[in-house]
């Protein structure tokens, strides 16, 4: 394949909460979804998931119903993958299991064309190491996206070992269709962008609550109300521009020293895994952040940015 255009039907593998988002993501692109999960339950939970999340589009402007009309159409849903098969292009989201990715794309390569990009959802696991056992590494690329796929603009890039440069290409053109603003890393990392980033202030704030300088609370106070004010707007480059790029290069001297670089699991983080507890005690109020702030949060959010987006030039 050496055109984007000829994507019309998208193969996606893995109907979990990250699949879901996905699905309506391509669907409100236009495109034709074959999408595949063992567990049969995942077939109504995605058109559920999908209608609801079209609701939002709708009502906040970002699509029109004459867009989204005929969606249910588009999707098929199926429980073998070798019915994966009449597509141009491929995304994976299954769990971040190495033999079970290798399976799934060996199952892949025995029915789609030898040129269809397979596009893996992966963060945790090297991508070369994922495309060591393909049968066409060429076209094997990495393409991370974020919860909630459909509202985000967020879409990170990358290339295994051995992939062609012509097959990023295609996958950095095809997000641009589905309205995302794609970013291209030079070479396979574990991680990516935007998880090393995440974890390493991850890693600094149990450092901080198990060193007793503040409990959870506290914490998540601080980092919403300094970094959550400007993220969304600015990089950490541009921040430091904007507010002074000499006071950072003298703090570092001081901080550097003292930032947490553990390298194992931290304490805190082993024994909440262990005990099936969470950070916060939320009674019946998650459900409640997650269907009603989350939602309106990310479509605000995203208004904002688009609002602002050519006058600070962010796809740099």
């Amino acid at each position: 394949m050496n055109d984007v255009n000829e994507i019309k039907t998208v193969g996606l593998v893995g109907l979990g909460l990250m699949g879901q988002g996905i699905c309506a993501c391509l669907l409100a692109g236009g495109f034709k979804v074959i999408g595949y999960s063992r567990t049969k339950a995942r077939e109504q939970e995605t058109i559920e998931h999908i209608s609801k999340s079209f609701e939002k589009l709708i009502e906040r402007g970002i699509k029109s119903e004459k867009e989204l009309d005929g969606w249910q159409e588009r999707f098929k849903y199926v429980n073998d993958l070798r019915d994966v098969n009449d597509v141009q292009f491929v995304v994976e989201t299954v769990a971040e299991n190495l033999e079970l990715k290798h399976t799934v794309y060996d199952t892949l390569e025995s029915v789609i064309a030898d040129d269809v990009v397979i596009a893996s959802n992966t963060s945790g696991i090297s991508l070369s190491k994922l495309q060591e056992k393909m049968r066409h590494k060429e076209r094997f690329i990495g393409m991370h996206w974020a919860e909630p796929a459909e509202i985000t603009h967020y879409l990170e890039i990358s290339r295994a070992k051995d992939t062609q440069d012509k097959y990023v290409d295609i996958a950095v053109e095809f997000g641009k269709k589905l309205g995302k603003k794609p970013t291209v890393l030079n070479y396979d990392i574990s991680g990516l962008i935007s998880n090393r980033l995440m974890y390493a202030m991850m890693r600094e704030a149990i450092s901080l609550v198990e060193s007793g300088v503040a409990d959870v609370e506290t914490v998540d106070r601080s980092f919403r109300n300094d970094i959550g004010w400007w993220a969304a707007l600015f990089g950490p480059f541009r921040w430091m521009d904007i507010t002074g790029l000499p006071i950072y290069a003298k703090v570092i001297e001081e901080i550097f020293p003292d930032l947490n670089c553990g390298k194992k699991v931290p304490e805190l983080m082993k024994k909440k895994v262990e005990s099936a507890e969470l950070f916060y005690n939320y009674e019946n109020d998650r459900d409640k952040l997650w269907e009603e702030i989350w939602a309106e949060f990310t479509h605000d959010i995203r208004a904002i940015v688009e609002k602002y987006d050519n006058k600070i030039d962010l796809s740099k």
